[in-house]
């Protein structure tokens, strides 16, 4: 387990765009963690989690998927590969498609050399991780309404001084109860000792529902 030098969380947006009986929530949260652990052995562990997989960086053809709303890469990182320093890159090429249907996206791995090499193989490769980034957007439109649900989750890990700072951005919309967002990849950050990110999180979004109410 990792242990935590200093954390932080921040309700972003906590709204009801539903009804009282029908509710609808868009919840936005922010984490800010900071560890001794480099980003190398952080990326190892989130591999074993799950967090890191072909699940959240696609190598086959997506539909309603990609990195983020404003087109960030699935995944992005700069690594060492026999003693060089390189950009990594997965982005997803928007192939068409129709909201019926889906929108369908086309995973490509820059540099083009590396297009076989799977970040949740890098550490059996011997490809060593100095900073990394995981970007998640799905959505889903709604049947006989003009809107859509959606799922986004971001990680940013970057080594300065001798911490590493993870910077986390969790919102999703529709939620028919108040709860933390993006439950499935909460789930996969557990790996800090003595805390629970999703009961966490959770408390901090009921307390800031609370502060609402009141007024």
């Amino acid at each position: 387990m990792v242990a935590i030098k200093r954390k932080g969380i921040r309700i972003k947006e906590l709204a009801n765009y539903g009804s009282s009986h029908h509710p609808a929530y868009t919840i936005n949260v922010e984490l800010e963690i900071d560890v001794s652990e480099g980003p190398d052995t952080l990326h190892r562990l989130f591999c074993q989690t799950g967090l890191i997989s072909r699940e959240t960086i696609p190598f086959d053809v997506v539909s309603d998927f990609r990195g983020s709303a404003e087109d960030n890469p699935f995944y992005s990182a700069v690594i060492m590969h026999e003693g060089i320093t390189k950009e990594y890159r997965v982005m997803a090429r928007d192939t068409g498609g129709s909201t019926r249907s889906g929108i369908i996206y086309e995973p490509v791995v820059y540099p083009e050399e590396l297009r076989l090499m799977h970040p949740a193989e890098f550490a059996q490769l011997g490809i060593a991780v100095m900073a990394w980034g995981l970007h998640n957007y799905k959505y889903y439109f709604l049947r006989f309404i003009a809107s859509k649900r959606y799922e986004s989750f971001n990680i940013q890990v970057n080594r300065v001084g001798a911490l590493t700072f993870l910077r986390l951005n969790l919102a999703e919309s529709g939620l028919e109860e108040k709860k933390a967002p993006c439950s499935w990849y909460l789930k996969r950050l557990s790996i800090f000792e003595g805390f629970n990110l999703e009961e966490k999180v959770s408390k901090e979004i009921d307390a800031g529902y609370r502060m609402q109410d009141t007024g």
